[in-house]
């Protein structure tokens, strides 16, 4: 999809450009390498990007797209590569159609015949995989920005990186909000029921709950699965409400987070509900349920408000795109910003040393493009992001108020 570009949206990017252009400059040394991968011959840099952009997901590929061009346009007006002569960044775009063997041909056609110096993608972790493979058998440096299955930086690959989080994780910062909930006014929580649906994503999230909140100290007295088709889950509500838990926390899809706000309000239940930006991130959660969304609780990637970095970068997406920026938006714009310092430090469009760069990449809040909150950007051995907290946002007055991490500008409610 194409999107008209106003001049109030060329000003924010000319603006963005010049506050990034000192981080991207200093990013890498000035030295050149031999070849036709060293500095003084490389004029352009082709980066592959692998999402769906067609078919059922094609609305969130664009999100993701729509990032990656975002920052690859600020990277350029900012000079491009310093390191070698101000090279542009070239976009080869490649389409999954939401599809695994599809993946693993784009990927092959991206590493073969464009020849692109690293990939981005891919928004799911079934195309993920098998995608992530291919890329290492062409030892093609490849960063995932958005699919979130724990195997796939599990694999052993030295070619392979993640900026986005874990499935685990989720569950993970869940507990450590429940943590800090007292310190905020709320409850001290020291009991919580689990709430689920029963596929991979209720299950996965649902055992690192278990885990996380056993190592918090906090009990779990109930863990009542369901089908995420079901359309009516009165008996599974009222298991919840009769363990009397602190806080309930839910795995979600949208029509299963409907039904289960609506019973919690018949059953007149007072404690929070807390998801795992499950169905409660969609629009249609608040549209449908008007005040019975209120006070819910839910993780979200990327927080409009949350700082005035994020409301900056927000600003300038909605002048570009016309919507808001979401957590699959700013995934891939960070994740063109961290391979740049990569190239940077690389120097070179030499796969091997660019992937020597990728393992050892640090980006410095303040210092340089970092849009996640976390003070900075590096890489485990396994190419995991060390750190990326989720924001914890709350529905109040219909919409999201951000809460975690500490300190956000909004205050905890509790009914």
């Amino acid at each position: 999809m194409k999107h008209r570009t106003s001049i109030w949206a060329v000003a924010l990017i000319a603006m963005l450009a010049m506050s990034v252009a000192a981080g991207v400059a200093a990013c890498g040394s000035s030295s050149s390498s031999s070849g036709s991968s060293g500095s003084s011959s490389v004029k352009e840099i082709k980066i592959g990007t692998l999402y769906p952009v067609s078919g059922d997901l094609a609305k969130l590929g664009d999100q993701c797209i729509s990032g990656v061009k975002m920052a690859v346009d600020e990277i350029n007006a900012a000079g491009g590569i310093k390191s070698m002569g101000g090279a542009k960044l070239v976009l080869v775009e490649a389409d999954s159609q939401g599809k695994p063997d599809v993946g693993i041909s784009e990927i092959t056609r991206l590493c073969q015949q464009d020849n692109v110096t690293a990939i981005l993608g891919t928004y799911q972790s079934s195309v993920a995989l098998p995608a992530t493979q291919t890329a290492e058998r062409f030892q093609t440096p490849m960063l995932i920005t958005t699919a979130v299955a724990d195997a796939i930086t599990q694999k052993g690959y030295k070619y392979i990186f993640r900026i986005c989080d874990l499935a685990s994780w989720y569950a993970r910062d869940q507990i450590n909000f429940c943590k800090a909930m007292e310190s905020m006014g709320g409850p001290a929580v020291k009991t919580v029921a689990l709430l689920h649906e029963d596929t991979d994503f209720g299950q996965s999230t649902s055992a690192g709950q278990l885990k996380y909140a056993a190592d918090a100290g906090i009990k779990v007295v109930a863990n009542v699965a369901y089908a995420a088709s079901s359309a009516d889950l009165t008996t599974q509500v009222s298991k919840v409400k009769a363990s009397n838990p602190d806080v309930v926390l839910t795995t979600t899809y949208l029509n299963d987070s409907i039904l289960i706000a609506q019973e919690a309000k018949t059953l007149g239940m007072k404690q929070l509900f807390f998801d795992a930006a499950g169905g409660t991130v969609d629009p249609q959660f608040i549209k449908t349920l008007g005040d019975t969304a209120e006070n819910w609780l839910t993780e979200i990637e990327f927080s409009t408000d949350a700082n005035q970095t994020s409301i900056d970068l927000n600003t300038a997406y909605k002048a570009l795109y016309g919507d808001n920026m979401t957590g699959n938006g700013m995934d891939g714009y960070q994740g063109v910003y961290v391979l740049a310092k990569a190239l940077e430090d690389a120097a070179t469009t030499d796969k091997a040393k660019l992937r020597d760069a990728m393992a050892n990449v640090k980006l410095v809040a303040g210092v340089d493009r970092v849009v996640i909150p976390t003070k900075e950007i590096t890489f485990t051995a396994d190419g995991e992001i060390t750190d990326a907290p989720l924001y914890v946002v709350q529905i109040q007055k219909g919409v999201f108020q951000t809460l975690f991490p500490l300190p956000a500008p909004g205050k905890l409610i509790v009914p």
